[in-house]
């Protein structure tokens, strides 16, 4: 930080313990004007400081420049870098990590990648594939659902899932169709009502395709939550019934990559609802509102 910013930093710093309410908004208001890179001296002051009211005043702001700034970087991910679903997966999760290590992360998924692509061979029918993926994702590296948890919204983000290799159908099935996707297997991702599947597809979409070309490309689906079982159309119309849900054209199509965030906020919110979280329920409705 040059200098005359940290000149600055240093005033406004000692101004948050002011008692005069219309000083201590202005201060705040151009604190959160400076930006992400003020975040480091903020702590510094955090640690120094005995008075609790500067630490609380602290806290908010680093929270609120914090929150200012993912919704920043996911609005551009939207309109610029959605075909990277890891990406948004990660920028979710800094809803609740925002010092998420997305170094880490990649590492991880490169190496589940590389873990599967050594026991693949792409002359193998589309079945056989999906089986060799299953044994490596599931047996070898022992990534699981929830059992009796899945509405904990810890089971949401991508980090979690790396380290506890515990998920819900939507981290499991993001974690899946990133790495299947890097193989380039035709795996996307389909959102029913309290679950998320893949569909595995005889060729890649192509945006010319028609949404009943798109369906009718269909091999089989997958259930990311059950160590990858293969289903058939019959089993989610199966599934939508015992729901009482009307099957639907969307619920047996695959959805885009904007798509598959968006449900993974929306099992978020459910979850933080189900916690009575209300602050963090707001927070990821305005993320939602990003994607319209």
């Amino acid at each position: 930080m040059k200098a005359e910013n940290q000149n600055e930093l240093n005033a406004l710093v000692h101004l948050l313990d002011d008692p005069d309410q219309e000083v201590n908004k202005i201060v705040v208001n151009k604190l959160i004007s400076l930006g992400p890179e003020i975040i480091p001296s903020l702590e510094e002051y955090w640690e120094k400081s005995p008075d609790a009211l500067v630490h609380k005043k602290i806290e908010e702001v680093i929270h609120i420049i914090h929150s200012d700034t993912l919704r920043a970087d996911l609005t551009d991910w939207a309109k610029n870098h959605s075909d990277d679903l890891l990406q948004g997966a990660i920028l979710v999760a800094k809803h609740l990590f925002p010092d998420i290590n997305i170094l880490k992360i990649q590492n991880q998924v490169e190496k589940l990648k590389k873990d599967i692509w050594l026991e693949m061979n792409y002359n193998l029918t589309p079945l056989e594939q999906v089986n060799v993926f299953n044994h490596v994702f599931y047996s070898l590296n022992g990534y699981r659902g929830t059992e009796g948890d899945g509405t904990n919204p810890a089971f949401c983000y991508i980090n979690h899932l790396l380290e506890t290799k515990k998920g819900n159908p939507i981290s499991l099935g993001i974690l899946y169709l990133v790495v299947a996707n890097q193989l380039q297997m035709p795996v996307y991702g389909v959102d029913l009502p309290q679950h998320f599947i893949l569909s595995y597809h005889n060729h890649p979409i192509q945006n010319e395709q028609s949404e009943q070309e798109i369906r009718s490309d269909i091999i089989f689906y997958i259930n990311p939550l059950n160590k990858g079982m293969i289903f058939s159309r019959e089993d989610i119309t199966h599934y939508l019934h015992k729901l009482e849900v009307k099957p639907l054209p969307t619920h047996f199509s695959p959805c885009n990559n904007i798509q598959v965030i968006r449900s993974l906020i929306n099992y978020l919110i459910t979850g933080y609802e189900l916690q009575n979280e209300n602050d963090k329920v707001l927070e990821l409705k305005e993320l939602l509102n990003i994607f319209g």
